[in-house]
């Protein structure tokens, strides 16, 4: 990774957390979460840090219908809350300089962080954001709100929730504080 991918992603993180408030530091931004517990049979996303960065690791498909666990592994004191939001997946920026604006006004990150009712440098209000029907199924973009969940900064955080998505469609998600964290999800129908 170049320095200068790495400046920027540390810019766009800064600009992030300012969007998102100052109180994330303190833990003034931790929300409650869906702790449903779950079996092994629950497709999870996993948000890591490791070799390669941070990055989403999710499955390949879900079933209409299935909950999907969405946990975060990162250490939140280290690098800062994440979200886990549906967005179209032409709202997904991806290039560098799309990532280094991302929190500028007319920017899906920005947009994202309005979802949650974060205005200027104040915390989230709507955690989780619901769009549609209950459970996962709306992407966002710059004119429609999605489905989003906001870690906060407790350690190993996570949500359960139904994947409410019209089997034969694809969801994709994206972080808007790490903005270069992506992926999306095949939706398969019940057998």
């Amino acid at each position: 990774m170049s320095i200068r991918v790495v400046v920027l992603a540390g810019l766009t993180a800064v600009a992030a957390v300012a969007a998102f408030g100052p109180g994330l530091a303190s833990g003034a931004g931790s929300y409650p979460t869906t702790t449903t517990p779950t079996t092994s049979a629950t497709p999870t996303v996993y948000i890591r840090d490791g070799k390669g960065g941070l990055r989403f690791v999710a499955p390949k498909t879900v079933i209409a219908g299935q909950e999907l666990r969405v946990l975060n592994t990162t250490n939140p004191k280290q690098v800062g809350p994440h979200t886990f939001s549906l967005v179209t997946e032409s709202s997904i920026p991806k290039t560098a300089k799309a990532r280094q604006i991302c929190f500028t006004k007319g920017h899906i990150c920005k947009a994202i962080a309005s979802w949650h009712g974060a205005k200027g440098n104040g915390p989230p209000k709507i955690n989780p954001v619901t769009a549609g029907a209950e459970g996962w199924d709306t992407e966002g973009s710059l004119t429609t709100k999605g489905d989003s969940w906001f870690t906060g900064t407790k350690p190993n955080a996570s949500i359960v929730q139904q994947v409410t998505a019209a089997a034969g469609t694809t969801i994709h998600f994206m972080c808007a504080i790490h903005p270069w964290m992506h992926g999306s999800i095949a939706v398969l129908p019940a057998s």
